[in-house]
């Protein structure tokens, strides 16, 4: 993996990070960590890429697009405006492929948090039941990270 990526990818889990501490306090990812995190990726893509330029575009705005859909469709209940931005930013940084590893990680990440918080509590977890979702994208970040950076 080329030293771009690697920045690349640091970035993503520092603004991953911040997001995480005000998901967690206030239920809210500021849009300033997301436009820092767009800059920094934006200068890096001008001048590395693994992909073809229109990879990264292609698959960030396809990823805004399409969680900005759900989230339309379900009235905000499936995925917030925080976590749109958020993966739309990982889109455009890491290209299609990785993100679909990220995506798919932070998710089950997120249904393995739930299932053994119904199974050890016992306690019913209805579906409405709102978690905040920055820590489970940015432990598929890191797991991501470590998959594509040093075991591929």
């Amino acid at each position: 993996m080329h030293l771009a990526e690697h920045f690349v990818f640091v970035v993503l889990i520092i603004v991953l990070i911040f997001a995480t501490i005000t998901d967690l306090r206030e239920r809210l990812i500021y849009d300033r960590f997301v436009l820092v995190g767009l800059g920094a990726v934006a200068a890096v893509r001008f001048f590395f890429r693994e992909e073809p330029w229109w990879d990264y575009l292609l698959t960030g705005v396809g990823v805004t697009f399409a969680l900005a859909t759900v989230a339309v469709m379900t009235g905000g209940k499936a995925i917030g405006g925080g976590d749109i931005k958020v993966f739309g930013l990982i889109g455009l940084a890491l290209g299609f492929e990785k993100f679909l590893l990220v995506f798919i990680l932070s998710h089950l990440l997120a249904a393995l948090y739930i299932l053994a918080r119904k199974l050890l509590r016992r306690e019913k977890i209805k579906g409405e039941a709102e978690i905040p979702f920055a820590p489970y994208i940015l432990a598929g970040l890191i797991l991501s990270y470590g998959w594509i950076g040093f075991l591929k």
